[in-house]
């Protein structure tokens, strides 16, 4: 057992977060030779990378276009900048990646992201569209929970262990001659020659995403209320009656930011939105 050095609450050594006052520990504190909470260089550095900055918190980030080409890598970025809650975090990666359709499954039943890996896309995009609203409006807010309830505000829609929400129905020849197809090439796989059809998993206990989402989560991460607000609402907020949380409300807004214009080839090309390509 250890102590709580801002409540004083004993709580379980393996825990990374105080239940009480959410204190969180790095590794090592709470012991004997316990060191500081500074952030190591080299974790910064991995900090830089997945967020796209590289000179300090000056200027707007910009829009990287993830797609299925280069999402491991952007993903891979994003999972190294968890140091402060990495145990659980791992832990938790590691049930998801082996044991769920995590990195294969759609976003959606329907539309650009509704193939193999959209989900994937979806999350790692809000993540980025996160922080960038974050660094702009909201600097305060960790950059750690904004990494996790961007990425696994929709994780529900892996489904559970043995269970994918979304089975594949169907699969036909596509017609490269239709707009929407050609609008989203970027975004699905060029060696694509198919068209996929899902449907939902019937043999799945029915829950809303944001519920089971949290319900994932939760059995291996601790989580704050602000970060189980924002997993479980963030896209149904209008069941909140407006009681957002800052957490909540900086996700449902990027959330919409890359559903409705970076999932639109169109508007970002009428808008002049700005958008890069990672080296």
């Amino acid at each position: 057992m250890k102590k709580c050095p801002d409540c004083g609450m004993v709580i379980a050594n393996q825990a990374i977060r105080c239940p009480k006052c959410k204190f969180t520990f790095t590794e090592g504190e709470g012991s004997a030779d316990a060191g500081g909470g500074a952030v190591a260089p080299a974790a910064a550095a991995v900090s830089a990378a997945a967020t796209g900055r590289t000179g300090g918190r000056d200027g707007i980030m910009p829009m990287v276009d993830v797609n299925a080409s280069n999402v491991d890598e952007l993903y891979g970025q994003l999972k190294a900048a968890i140091v402060k809650r990495k145990t659980e975090f791992d832990h938790f990666i590691d049930f998801l990646e082996n044991r769920t359709a995590w990195l294969t499954a759609p976003a959606e039943l329907k539309g650009p992201l509704a193939c193999e890996k959209g989900l994937l896309i979806r999350s790692v995009s809000t993540a980025k569209q996160l922080l960038r609203i974050k660094d702009t409006i909201m600097p305060q807010l960790d950059e750690e929970s904004a990494i996790i309830i961007a990425l696994f505000h929709e994780v529900g829609k892996a489904g559970i262990e043995g269970k994918p929400l979304f089975i594949l129905e169907e699969t036909t020849p596509s017609t490269p001659t239709s707009a929407l197809g050609l609008s989203f090439s970027s975004r699905i796989s060029s060696a694509a020659s198919t068209s996929t059809s899902y449907a939902i998993n019937n043999k799945l206990v029915h829950m809303n995403v944001g519920v089971r989402s949290l319900f994932l989560v939760s059995q291996y991460m601790l989580l704050s209320d602000d970060e189980a607000q924002a997993i479980s609402y963030a896209s149904d907020v209008e069941l909140l009656e407006g009681k957002l949380s800052p957490y909540t409300l900086l996700l449902s807004t990027a959330l919409q930011m890359q559903k409705t214009i970076y999932e639109n080839q169109d508007v970002v090309s009428s808008y002049s939105f700005t958008v890069i390509q990672p080296k």
